[in-house]
C-alpha cells in the first residue's frame, strides 16, 4: 500500500495548506486540534499550589517525578529524575524508532 501522490502541500503567505484526495490526510490535523483542546481543558483541572500561612508553620513537602524524551530525527534524548519514568520513556522511544524503521524499509 503506497501513500505516494496523496498530498499536495503549499504555503499561502505564511499559512501552510494541504490538498488531498485521501481522508487519511485529516488525521494529523485532528490530532493537533485534539492536543490544543486537551491542553485548554486540563488547565482549569490542574490543582493550585498549596501556600500555607506563614504563621501556621506547616509546610507540605511534595516530590515531583518527571521523565520524557525528545526525538531529534532518529536520535532520542531521554531525561528524567525517576528511574521508572526514564525506563518507560526509553521503551516508548525505542518503539517509535522501530515503527519508523518498519515504515522506512516498507515492511508495514
Amino acid at each position: 500500500m503506497g501513500l505516494e501522490g496523496l498530498l499536495q502541500v503549499g504555503l499561502l503567505l505564511f499559512i501552510p495548506f494541504i490538498i488531498s484526495t485521501s481522508p487519511l490526510a485529516i488525521i494529523p490535523f485532528i490530532m493537533i486540534f485534539a492536543g490544543f483542546v486537551l491542553t485548554f481543558i486540563s488547565i482549569p483541572a490542574m490543582k493550585r499550589p498549596y501556600f500555607p500561612d506563614e504563621d501556621s508553620g506547616a509546610h507540605e513537602e511534595k516530590s515531583t517525578r518527571i521523565g520524557g524524551f525528545l526525538m531529534i530525527g532518529p536520535i532520542p534524548i531521554i531525561f528524567g529524575n525517576d528511574k521508572k519514568l526514564v525506563y518507560v520513556s526509553l521503551a516508548v522511544a525505542v518503539a517509535i524508532i522501530i515503527i519508523y524503521l518498519l515504515f522506512a524499509l516498507n515492511l508495514l
